[in-house]
């Protein structure tokens, strides 16, 4: 017995890939600052969530599926915090000396400073410390102590 079997529908059916709100946001941040065409998944993200403001519901955080639990930091202020860390970590490194101590004293020296690093010469460290003027200004960690803790928290 012959059977005329349609193909599976799997073949035009492609489902609509699943994107993250917060990659959704940069993508469509990105692409309407350089003129270009917003991907559709990106675009039906950010589209209902201005859909929802326009119709009264402005918080557009939780619009997005950007608002972070109860008791939660956002996950952008995590980020910044690891990338600053990094910076931190990476400085410290790069510091001479015996004890974690002295190394963790001399980073808090430089960061506590107002005054440009120009007085470093060595490159690596001297990008560190200028990303972590420019990208964190006032929000760095001024004590040996917080430094400690900063480096501490990848078990070096």
């Amino acid at each position: 017995m012959k059977t005329n079997a349609l193909p599976s529908p799997s073949w035009w059916h492609q489902p609509t890939p699943q994107i993250a709100p917060l990659d959704a946001l940069r993508i469509t941040a990105d692409h309407l600052e350089s003129g270009k065409a917003v991907p559709a998944p990106a675009a039906r993200l950010v589209a209902a969530a201005l859909r929802q403001y326009l119709a009264g519901e402005i918080d557009i955080t939780r619009n997005l599926g950007l608002r972070p639990p109860r008791g939660k930091q956002h996950i952008l202020s995590r980020e910044r915090r690891e990338q600053r860390d990094a910076h931190i970590r990476a400085i410290y490194d790069h510091q001479a000396g015996d004890g974690r101590t002295d190394r963790a004293r001399r980073v808090a020296a430089l960061l506590a400073s107002n005054e440009p690093a120009h007085e470093i010469t060595e490159a690596d460290v001297m990008g560190h410390l200028l990303a972590l003027q420019r990208e964190h200004g006032g929000d760095l960690p001024r004590s040996w102590e917080h430094i400690l803790r900063v480096v501490n928290r990848t078990g070096q």
